[in-house]
């Protein structure tokens, strides 16, 4: 019996040895042959147009001005645009040539991370673990666009080289500052390049550091420690000399903020960052990674708590399994697990981008699967290991069906792009404002201000320079008066359903959100000062009209007080003197889509927000001049401040 075991054994051992001695033979042909299937992967799901978010094009716009004009790239990751700009220099915005990069960058990426492992992980978690990379199409969608999310995963993959190489191939190399100082300089180095491309990759640090202490490297913790900070502090005063009013690329309040984009609600406490990071494992793990891996279906938007728990567990039982087999996997799962980590607690739930777990998803499948398979070749369930190979092509067929689905939707419009029509796969909303934008390039000076909401989008398309108002400035509620001035009185009117123009030069603040009066919630609400000679006249208007009205200026502020998360606050003449102090002329009011899957009528409307919180204090200010589209138009408005229009005349603005 016992001969029959050993037997048995011995036949298992020898076929995972098997297995793995046919990769580790062929890995330089599978290698090709995933980097092959990569750029056809790219093609295939290549995208001539922009992103619609606006938040890839911003990074050209950055590059663009870093190059033309030298100017420091303060907002989001500065490094990308920095390494856009000497194409942009050269080849002017090439679109097409400028999303090539990002495939490029995702295949250096796959590249680097085998040089990193080619000897380090079993062939046979290394290589299935890149097959499948190269074949998910949530990586690839990113090879088209220009954000920056390729170019770090490029910058991470260049970090793992060097971090492997040096600092988990010779662990038994003592290192010395005096001999091997160039060594940190260049881990620091490549620190803080990811921590230039987006600020979590600072975050990176931190994963070095707990290696180091695990592994009782505590000179190395040390001397790491020391070069970065050596990095960024030269870095800083670099900056500090060259760019001198170049501003931070993150402020640190708006995501420890309640709201993002509205830090009035005020900061989170502890309960609220633990309920971010449930709340984020359960968008990212339960929802994407597991989309990703093919096993939840395309767009899913269910989220299963129980699949997070699970990753969770397998994350821990992973760490555990691989801890003293392979150094360079417990690396990985360190990393993967701090970064992740970081996100879910300092990002708002409310962001939910795939993009932002993508660019961890090759590290993260790499650390499972080796851990996996670890765990199926441990005595207590080597029976099981038939488990591993299975795991590996239901995932396989999983993400052949996603990418089969996007290919086939996205190849007759590329095709369309590059022969008839480089606005196909655009819906209407995008299409009239692209031509609007083209038309303003053509009929308006460019020293003109122009205010677009997706401003270099407007760019991308044309080449000429936008402004932009991406939010209506909102005001504290601590800005309301507790009273009205001396000879006025407050009314606070509700507006929700009529308004009395009469009383418009008196109004001093506009609010949104469900405030009560007279036990009516009130959605949009005007703080007035009425003189009190005419006092009289004005309510005996408003309750003939039968709006609703309160004069207590002090219980309607501790009410918004009460309501600060639910209530915005905005001042008409601040808003006026905003646009008057930039010199805006002409303001563009697109019908993006809020959702942009079907034209539901609700649109992104901040600028038309912007408008008509001015337009009920000063009518007669804005005028309609240019008009593209019958469905989900654009308009092009301009601001007369004397009710004075140039030669682009047409209709008011109602």
């Amino acid at each position: 019996m016992k001969q029959t075991k050993t037997k048995q054994q011995h036949a298992q051992k020898k076929s995972s040895s098997t297995i793995n001695g046919f990769f580790e033979r062929n890995q330089k042909a599978f290698i090709w042959i995933i980097l092959a299937a990569g750029a056809l992967m790219s093609f295939l799901m290549f995208d001539t147009k922009a992103s619609l978010s606006g938040d890839d094009s911003d990074y050209v716009l950055n590059a663009d001005r870093f190059c033309h004009e030298f100017i420091f790239p303060g907002f989001r990751g500065p490094l990308y645009p920095i390494i856009l700009s000497p194409f942009v220099l050269i080849f002017g915005v090439n679109l097409i040539l400028l999303k090539s990069l990002s495939a490029v960058f995702i295949l250096l990426s796959i590249w680097f991370l085998y040089k990193s492992f080619c000897n380090k992980i079993k062939a046979v978690i290394l290589i299935p673990t890149l097959l499948l990379v190269s074949i998910c199409s949530h990586i690839f969608f990113y090879a088209s666009y220009t954000y920056s999310e390729p170019f770090f995963m490029f910058v991470q993959a260049l970090f793992i080289y060097f971090f492997s190489k040096y600092f988990l191939s010779n662990e038994d190399t003592k290192y010395s500052i005096k001999h091997d100082w160039r060594k940190y300089l260049i881990l620091g180095s490549l620190i803080l390049a990811m921590g230039l491309t987006r600020s979590i990759g600072f975050g990176v640090l931190g994963a070095v550091v707990v290696y180091f202490m695990i592994k009782l490297r505590w000179k190395d913790m040390l001397f790491t420690l020391s070069a970065s900070g050596i990095m960024v502090f030269a870095f800083q005063i670099f900056k500090k000399i060259v760019w001198s009013q170049a501003g931070s690329a993150y402020d640190i309040k708006f995501y420890l903020a309640k709201n993002y984009y509205n830090i009035n609600q005020g900061m989170e406490d502890i309960l609220g960052f633990i309920n971010r990071l449930i709340q984020n494992s359960n968008i990212y793990i339960s929802k994407f990674l597991y989309m990703f891996m093919g096993l939840r279906p395309e767009n899913t938007e269910t989220i299963v708590p129980i699949l997070t728990v699970f990753i969770y567990i397998l994350f821990v039982i992973c760490l555990i399994s691989v801890f003293k087999k392979n150094k360079s996997l417990l690396f990985l799962g360190l990393y993967a697990g701090i970064m992740n980590f970081a996100s879910f607690v300092i990002l708002q739930s409310n962001w939910q981008q795939d993009r932002l777990i993508m660019i961890y998803y090759p590290l993260i499948l790499l650390f499972i699967l080796g851990g996996v398979y670890y765990l199926f070749t441990s005595k207590k369930l080597r029976l099981f290991r038939f488990l591993y190979p299975l795991i590996i092509i239901i995932m396989i067929i999983g993400n052949l069906s996603h990418s089969s689905t996007k290919i086939k939707a996205n190849f007759p419009i590329l095709q369309r792009n590059l022969s008839i029509d480089r606005f196909a796969g655009l819906t209407p909303d995008w299409r009239n404002f692209i031509l609007m934008s083209q038309w303003i390039a053509k009929n308006i000076d460019k020293d003109t201000k122009v205010i677009s909401r997706k401003a270099s989008i407007s760019y991308i398309y044309t080449g000429r320079k936008f402004d932009i108002i991406a939010s209506v400035p909102s005001e504290p509620v601590d800005s309301l008066p507790d009273a009205a001035p001396d000879g006025k009185t407050a009314l606070i009117i509700d507006m929700s359903e009529k308004q009395v123009s009469a009383m418009a030069p008196d109004l001093n603040y506009v609010i949104t959100g469900a405030v009560k009066i007279e036990d009516k919630d009130c959605n949009l609400t005007g703080l007035y000062f009425v003189d009190n000679a005419e006092l009289e006249k004005i309510t005996v208007q408003i309750e003939s009209a039968g709006i609703k009205y309160m004069k207590d200026a002090n219980r309607f502020k501790q009410q918004c007080t009460e309501l600060s998360d639910k209530v915005s606050i905005y001042n008409p003449d601040r808003l006026l003197q905003n646009l008057e102090s930039k010199n805006i002329k002409y303001l563009m009011l697109a019908s993006i889509r809020l959702n942009p899957q079907a034209n539901t009528g609700r649109i992104i409307n901040t600028i038309h927000n912007y408008i008509s919180f001015i337009n009920i204090k000063y009518p007669n200010r804005f005028f309609t001049v240019h008009k593209i589209g019958t469905s989900e138009p654009c308009e092009l408005v301009e601001y007369a401040p004397n009710g004075v229009l140039t030669q682009l005349n047409n209709t008011q603005i109602k």
